[in-house]
């Protein structure tokens, strides 16, 4: 009996480990149907996720013009989006302001946040907004509330560690596509952030903000954030 033929072109994930993707995979919040996507594809509006890394930025992204935003780069525990693959997702405004106040407050416990598993829910905002025309329509808009859950099994923790330890995967986890028009605030003192931030609130994003994210071997650092 001859032998089955085998091929490896992208490899298999391990019993017990996380898959990194060679390209990101941008899972957004949908803040106006209130549900989690990759491209096209909905995938509810649940989920519990580990966190690996975070990062501030400040730039635009899709419509979104000179805005502070939230990088998180995470693996999916619970709800519909794919689990066992890094993902990542950029949080603003709301989002990121009651983000940045679970950090805190589970921080102030003495607690690394990043042990925990972090639960964002969709919440049901409404408000006025001018449609092409200039007329002022009421509309409907949601933003994160987020949670966090202590945990009792510490596989995905160990895994993550793992993940961290990796410099090829670290060189995987960073945004070139998604951050094109923002710059990393991570390094930056917070005197040159406002200077920034100033310097451009009142004008149009150009491509030379284009930076790429920091890289961390941090399971997640102190996201020492402004209300957004």
């Amino acid at each position: 009996m001859s032998k089955k033929a085998t091929i490896s072109v992208f490899g298999t994930k391990p019993e017990n480990a996380i898959v990194v993707p060679e390209l990101p995979i941008s899972a957004k919040n949908n803040c106006q149907a209130g549900k989690w996507t990759i491209g096209d594809e909905e995938y509810g509006s649940k989920l519990a996720m580990t966190i690996l890394k975070f990062s501030k930025f400040f730039g635009s992204l899709g419509q979104t013009k000179n805005t502070l935003w939230g990088q998180i780069w995470f693996v999916a525990e619970g709800g519909e989006l794919p689990h066992d693959v890094v993902m990542v997702t950029y949080v603003k405004g709301r989002s990121l302001s009651d983000f940045n106040r679970l950090v805190a407050s589970v921080q102030a416990r003495g607690v690394e946040p990043a042990e925990g598993v972090f639960v964002p829910d969709f919440i049901k905002h409404s408000g006025q907004k001018p449609d092409e025309n200039g007329v002022i329509k009421p509309i409907n808009y949601y933003s994160l509330k987020w949670d966090w859950i202590e945990r009792s099994d510490w596989e995905m923790v160990e895994q993550a560690a793992i993940v961290l330890s990796d410099p090829q995967n670290l060189s995987r986890m960073i945004d070139l596509e998604g951050t094109r028009e923002m710059i990393c605030l991570d390094n930056l003192p917070p005197a040159e952030i406002a200077c920034l931030m100033a310097a451009h609130l009142d004008g149009p994003t150009s491509g030379d903000m284009a930076l790429p994210a920091a890289v961390s071997h941090e399971v997640m650092r102190e996201p020492a954030l402004a209300n957004g």
